[in-house]
């Protein structure tokens, strides 16, 4: 039974925690505002009332709604793979996108191996002399189809749960941590920031925290893309990416050199 909870567990902590943070930011902003029982007219009377008619209990019930709310209306849904970012989103070591979501260099060398075995990428031969253009070309091929595959997320997931509940099990574990730090994350910064302001500058460096919480969530977004990687590797899933009119083709030997001038993603 606990496992059936988990998800929906999973689905309510994120808005909770966050909305929790950003309540409490709104209170620090708005609290110098905010009438006594004895000054309250209007409005503010009338919730006064309805606090004293609530109890304790009703009214903690009450402000958790509140923030559970605040929280799904500012919530930021993990994207797994950004479409924008065509062939960059496989790529790995690169400075520039050290926090940008991508797959691991374990999972993208089995894709690389997946690929080869279908025969849309060349199986390069022990003597044979690379052509770094063509090889440059092939690797771009790769994270195309790694970005197009992660793209289908919305889809393959639905799929993953009826091929393998466990696996999807450890997917949405992964997809649940990484909504949780990130949205944590970014409710800490508005905290901080509005600490700073109201108090003093020294407050700043609580940035520290949401900046740590951001890179946990990173790591746990590439663990959710390893997840659907592999398992297309393993045969569980078949994206439209790679079956049907929407499949790549195979990189012709001959035309390496022309796949290389069209990509202008480095070798990793």
């Amino acid at each position: 039974m606990l496992a059936n909870l988990l998800p929906g567990l999973r689905d309510v902590r994120a808005p909770l925690s966050a909305g929790c943070i950003w309540l409490l930011t709104l209170w620090l902003l708005v609290e110098h505002r905010v009438p006594t029982r004895e000054q309250a007219r209007g409005v503010w009377a009338s919730l006064y009332r309805l606090g004293g008619l609530m109890g304790p209990a009703a009214l903690l019930a009450s402000v958790a709604f509140a923030a559970y709310l605040i929280g799904a209306m500012l919530m930021v849904r993990v994207a797994t793979a950004n479409v924008q970012e065509a062939r960059k989103t496989a790529r790995l070591r690169n400075i520039q996108m050290a926090l940008t979501p991508r797959v691991s260099k374990l999972a993208f060398d089995d894709l690389v191996r997946f690929l080869q075995a279908q025969g849309r990428v060349p199986v390069p031969t022990p003597n044979e002399i690379r052509d770094p253009r063509r090889e440059q070309g092939e690797r771009g091929l790769v994270n195309l189809v790694a970005r197009d595959v992660l793209g289908e997320t919305r889809q393959l997931r639905i799929k993953l749960l009826i091929a393998n509940y466990d696996l999807f099990n450890e997917y949405d574990r992964a997809v649940g941590e990484a909504e949780f730090r990130k949205n944590v994350g970014y409710a800490l910064v508005g905290l901080a920031a509005a600490l700073s302001w109201l108090y003093s500058p020294w407050w700043a460096l609580m940035l520290i925290v949401p900046f740590r919480l951001y890179i946990a969530g990173v790591g746990s977004e590439r663990i959710a893309n390893d997840v659907i990687i592999q398992a297309v590797v393993a045969g569980l899933l078949e994206p439209a990416t790679l079956t049907g009119a929407a499949g790549l083709p195979a990189v012709p030997v001959e035309q390496g050199s022309v796949a290389a001038r069209g990509s202008d993603t480095p070798p990793t």
